[in-house]
């Protein structure tokens, strides 16, 4: 213990997540990790629930789900009332980009780093609403200011075409992979300039960085709670600003829908059209509050982030040293925040890209006991590793090891 009576990060508190004692995990970032002690908290919650199931669902829980809304609320700087709960980021997004009214021939600028479904979304939203999409290629390692132009460069380019107008701009707050923190609060305000709404995908961003939405302002940001905030899998939240709700609708309609494309319609009815998305367990949204404790007897949020950044900074230089490569990183050094990016010593498997991700993902969880997703980008094979408060540099060795070990098979 330390002089004030907080635990020392790393193997020690090990023991309070869930884990198999054998399994070494630095792929926080995929799927996150609930504590143990939100565990008894879960099951009195469910246990109100199937006492009196009608009182529950009807009443008692949206006292305890107000109480989420204003805890989040005031961890990312947004008012309550400015953010809804969904089940995870992808619904989030499709949320979003389902309810957005565009014309046929409007355009949507995406990048190549997007999370794979959401780019899925946008082929789908493409093809039903006959519109364009504009892809922005990224070859990492890349400063921001490089990111920034390319992205002036091509809206520029776009709008000479005069075939059509740039509606949307879908980003990421830290890309999934690779696993970099994208300028996202500056390109908010450059896609502005050109009014062009911002939807910002921020799966990895709440309890990874610092949020707040009223000093970003952008247009519609997703976040999952249940990944690095320490809620349980199943929850995260979508803020819309007020000025953009009249805009937007559940994936799910309930009976509350109300359409506000009237300019003249004053009412809001967002709130309502979220808050019963049908008959589900909420009680993975009530328990926010809960994490965000556990996060304050850890030393709260700055304690958390400083340690899994410096942990991921330190980790990718050991495990580089082993794989005989390098860190992504550019020369500003702003990329890396509790994840970090390794090239793999993979040059010339005998089989698909595709056969290579799966054969990590088996040999590494069932050879090896341990976990970090490997990936291409610009042609080179990569590992991502998650680093995370029950994490320390003999984990980084272990699974750096590993992933040498599987290198070597897959090339003989």
């Amino acid at each position: 213990m330390t002089n004030n009576s907080l635990p020392e990060l790393g193997r020690d508190i090990r023991s309070q997540f869930l884990f198999d004692p054998k399994y070494i995990s630095l792929n926080h970032g995929a799927y996150g990790s609930m504590p143990k002690v939100l565990v008894p908290i879960l099951q009195d919650l469910r246990m109100k629930a199937e006492a009196n199931p009608d009182r529950w669902l009807r009443r008692d829980m949206f006292p305890e789900l107000a109480k989420s809304q204003k805890a989040l609320a005031n961890l990312i700087h947004a008012d309550p009332q400015e953010l809804v709960f969904v089940f995870n980021a992808m619904t989030g997004v499709n949320t979003v980009a389902r309810s957005l009214v565009l014309e046929p021939g409007d355009k949507l600028l995406y990048f190549n780093t997007a999370y794979n479904s959401v780019e899925s979304t946008l082929k789908f939203i493409k093809n039903h609403e006959s519109l364009k999409l504009i892809k922005i290629d990224l070859a990492y390692p890349m400063s921001d200011y490089e990111v920034l132009d390319l992205i002036q460069e091509i809206i520029e380019r776009e709008n000479q075409k005069k075939d059509g107008v740039i509606k949307v701009c879908f980003m990421d707050a830290i890309t999934s992979v690779p696993a970099v923190l994208f300028p996202f609060e500056s390109a908010i305000k450059l896609v502005r300039k050109h009014n062009i709404l911002s939807v910002v995908d921020g799966a990895h961003a709440i309890g990874q960085i610092p949020l707040d939405m009223h000093e970003m302002d952008p247009d519609f940001f997703i976040t999952n709670c249940h990944k690095w905030l320490y809620a349980p899998r199943g929850c995260s939240v979508l803020y819309v600003p007020f000025r953009n709700q009249r805009l937007i609708h559940p994936a799910i309609i309930n009976s509350a829908y109300a359409d506000h494309s009237d300019p003249s319609d004053k009412t809001n009815t967002f709130q309502k059209e979220f808050a019963w998305p049908g008959t589900a367990d909420f009680t993975n949204f009530i328990s926010v509050p809960s994490a965000l404790e556990f996060r304050q007897s850890l030393g709260g949020e700055e304690v958390i982030m400083k340690y899994n950044h410096e942990l991921a900074v330190k980790g990718g230089k050991v495990a580089s040293k082993i794989l005989g490569t390098e860190v992504m990183e550019n020369a500003e050094k702003t990329l890396t925040t509790a994840m970090v990016n390794v090239r793999i010593p993979l040059k010339n498997p005998n089989i698909t890209d595709d056969e290579v991700v799966q054969a990590f993902i088996d040999k590494l969880l069932y050879e090896h006991d341990c976990m970090a997703p490997v990936y291409k980008h610009n042609n080179l094979w990569y590992t991502r590793f998650s680093a995370q408060v029950y994490n320390d540099l003999s984990d980084f060795k272990y699974v750096a090891k590993a992933i040498l070990s599987v290198c070597k098979e897959l090339e003989s």
